[in-house]
């Protein structure tokens, strides 16, 4: 679910947050301090470690924060321009709401292939994925069912990014045809590496209607 703007995204401060570069690298977390809206525009200041203000100084980076809804946890997802004005704070300039889950902790895309194990006769598909989050990855089933045993060795292979060992394990089966796995124990690198491929294919925010 996307959304373009971000004043209806008051009361904030004091959350903690993710913080995810564009350009690379891994996520870091942050607490806002203060989220001032004026009209559609937003300017948060999040205290951060100094490694973070250093790391994230001067870059795009999407913020996302996790809600309690009635349905469970979710996650909203905004993007601005980091600037450091403290050794430990960041000022985030020009926040947009690009998207929010209310049911999920992670948002998730398609476009990126993953190659499964050898099947019984010796063959290692390698498939289009039809979702992909840090969460988990659904795949398709062919006419001969689902095969595998728990855990599954996984090789993600995603735009731009060296392909990444992971390991999955069944879900549940979808009657629509496909399988849906959980990842285990996800390295920081790889986790930020799906959260950017997945962000990345967000719609940009609608401008403001006047």
């Amino acid at each position: 679910m996307t959304d373009g703007g971000a004043s209806s995204s008051t009361g904030l401060a004091g959350r903690r947050v993710s913080l995810l570069p564009r350009a690379g690298g891994r996520a870091w977390t942050g607490t806002v301090q203060t989220w001032e809206v004026a009209a559609d525009h937003v300017v948060a200041r999040v205290d951060a470690s100094a490694d973070a203000v250093r790391t994230l100084d001067h870059h795009q980076v999407w913020l996302s924060t996790t809600n309690h809804t009635p349905g469970g946890e979710g996650i909203t997802i905004f993007a601005g321009r980091a600037v450091a004005v403290a050794p430990g704070a960041l000022e985030l300039d020009g926040v947009v709401r690009l998207a929010a889950e209310p049911r999920r902790q992670a948002v998730r895309a398609a476009g990126c292939l993953v190659t499964l194990p050898p099947d019984r006769t010796g063959v290692q598909p390698t498939v289009a994925v039809v979702d992909l989050s840090r969460g988990g990855v659904r795949v398709p089933v062919d006419s001969t069912g689902w095969t595998y045993e728990d855990p599954l060795d996984l090789v993600l292979h995603l735009p731009g990014e060296p392909s990444m060992n992971v390991v999955g394990r069944l879900l549940r089966l979808d009657p629509a045809g496909s399988a849906v796995l959980t990842l285990d124990d996800l390295a920081d690198d790889v986790a930020a590496a799906i959260d950017r491929f997945a962000l990345a294919q967000l719609p940009p925010p609608q401008p403001p209607s006047k």
